[in-house]
């Protein structure tokens, strides 16, 4: 089950396709955590969004936490490191608006098809470079599943840059695919590439 999980994951990253409380910073990055997590299954979970007819509903309410709370235009940049230096102004600023656009959907996508009301464990937090990385395990009956978030804290507040679900990240699996688009094509096809998915998703995002 965890392989399928997996698989569907990284299925949802190739496609290119959480809200903020002052008492979560105070709280540490853990607390910021569990609070976005908390958010997400509560909206999972209540009982006038259940069913196929509130999926929009619940999609707009899962992807307004995501926006709240990560930090898709740094994941933005990182994705591309070794391309950013290369590429203009312009082109910088358009992929930023496309990849946040893009996350945003399949993450929510991702919540919305797999995260219900979980039994989580929390691990102790620990320093890394630039911030902090907060280690959680979904505990199911047949399947443990390890999900570490990195975060990093700006004007006081502790905000997502990545995350890694079963020893993946997503970030070095939108840098894996990108390099290979570019590699075969060029940053322009790239751009197009993911302007197309945008146009695709339209007023479908996440559902």
């Amino acid at each position: 089950m965890k392989l399928r999980l997996l698989g569907i994951l990284l299925a949802f990253f190739w496609c290119f396709a959480f809200a903020w409380e002052c008492g979560a910073a105070d709280g540490g990055a853990m607390a910021q955590v569990k609070s976005v997590l908390d958010k997400a299954m509560e909206i999972q979970t209540r009982p006038d969004l259940e069913g196929d007819a509130h999926r929009a509903e619940r999609a707009r309410l899962v992807r307004q936490i995501i926006s709240e709370n990560f930090l898709p235009q740094e994941m933005a940049r990182e994705s591309v490191k070794d391309q950013w230096d290369k590429i203009s102004a312009a082109q910088r600023s358009e992929f930023q608006s496309l990849f946040t656009v893009l996350f945003q959907d399949s993450y929510t996508r991702m919540v919305l098809n797999f995260l219900k009301k979980e039994n989580i464990e929390y691990s102790a937090e620990s320093p890394e470079p630039g911030g902090m990385r907060v280690g959680t395990v979904i505990m199911r009956t047949n399947e443990h599943i390890p999900v570490d978030y990195h975060l990093i804290q700006k004007e006081g507040r502790w905000f997502i840059r990545d995350v890694d679900i079963d020893g993946v990240s997503i970030v070095d699996n939108y840098k894996n695919t990108f390099r290979r688009v570019i590699a075969t094509s060029s940053f322009g096809d790239l751009l197009e590439k993911m302007r197309v998915q945008k146009k695709a998703i339209g007023d479908n995002a996440g559902v």
